[in-house]
């Protein structure tokens, strides 16, 4: 049988979340009759809140801040995450990180559950996932400041976000600026089913690039797949076999990237002499391989979200100051003029 929630009190009880919340923690801002309400649908439901996360509440003189985001092993997440402990350490280093992970979209509502249900954390930090309107409404209920990493600017929550299409634009003219017409794109499928912009806007972005080269988009030059290296390597080498391959290719990620790099090494291409190939994020791999890139700051965006938290913690106006840094181009050794076009 599954346990009961605070949810399940909540609903029993017909009050807020918000207000079990208080009930539980012997606020006064409850009136008698909704405390009392409160505390039938309690012993009805033989609710028992969790004790270490209560203990610890009590005990504590620190603050615990949760962290939300998919795919933790995924290596964006990780650069974000150092940014963050980072930050933690230097700005706040008697504070918690606890971590919340959404391995699909219907853990979203499962894991904001058990954030209600343990009360530890003071503030959340929300990486890419789309949480609800009531999602959002239910953890401010109970006091929880939110802050994010999206993909795109949104109006939900105060945010950082990175300029995708500006930067696929700018791995495009760099590769325009080299000479080549010929350019592929492989990035992600999307919409995919958490709802992530990303490869739409690097998508977009491309198209745009293109464009305003007058150069014209060709649907043979474009794959989508599944993110990772081994779906790149296949997607690079659909590309590379046709009568007239592309002299470039711009993965939309990294990790794409280096399996075009991979491919291009199977099929005995040389790189950049016979294929360039730029990625985006800059991963640490990047530089060890020699990858050019687009930068999008991902250490520093877990370190300004740590410090936009702090300030409107603290009720600091300036916290609206803090902006992520536009992408950058770093160029390295895997994008050159190229031999014929």
């Amino acid at each position: 049988m599954p346990s009961v929630t605070i949810r399940d009190v909540a609903r029993q009880a017909g009050v807020g979340i918000g207000t079990v919340s208080r009930v539980l923690n012997g606020s006064a801002n409850v009136s008698p009759q909704t405390r009392e309400r409160v505390l039938k649908a309690i012993r009805q439901l033989n609710y028992q809140p969790n004790s270490a996360a209560r203990t610890l509440s009590r005990r504590a003189r620190h603050r615990t801040f949760g962290v939300l985001l998919p795919f933790f092993a995924y290596q964006p997440f990780v650069e974000r995450l150092r940014g963050v402990q980072a930050a933690l350490s230097r700005l706040a280093p008697d504070d918690i990180l606890l971590l919340y992970h959404v391995g699909s979209p219907e853990q979203i509502e499962t894991q904001v559950d058990l954030i209600l249900d343990q009360r530890l954390i003071t503030a959340l930090l929300v990486m890419t996932v789309n949480l609800s309107e009531a999602q959002r409404a239910r953890l401010r209920e109970v006091g929880i400041t939110l802050v994010g990493i999206y993909d795109r600017p949104t109006d939900q929550m105060p945010c950082l976000a990175p300029q995708n299409a500006y930067g696929a634009q700018l791995a495009v003219q760099h590769l325009i600026g080299l000479g080549h017409k010929r350019i592929a794109y492989i990035g992600d499928a999307f919409p995919d089913r958490y709802g992530f912009p990303t490869s739409e806007e690097r998508y977009r972005g491309y198209c745009e690039a293109l464009r305003a080269a007058g150069i014209p988009l060709r649907p043979e030059y474009v794959r989508f797949g599944e993110h990772g290296q081994e779906v790149a390597r296949q997607l690079s080498a659909e590309l590379l076999r046709l009568p007239e391959p592309p002299t470039a290719i711009f993965a939309m990620s990294d990790m794409q990237a280096l399996g075009v790099l991979a491919t291009a090494r199977d099929l005995h291409i040389p790189v950049p002499q016979g294929l360039s190939v730029i990625g985006f994020d800059d991963l640490e791999v990047a530089h060890y391989v020699g990858l050019t890139t687009i930068r999008q700051h991902m250490q520093q965006s877990g370190a300004l979200a740590i410090e936009m938290l702090l300030k409107l913690l603290a009720g600091d106006a300036d916290w609206q100051a803090i902006q992520l840094p536009p992408p950058e181009l770093i160029v390295r050794s895997t994008t050159d003029r190229p031999a014929q076009e």
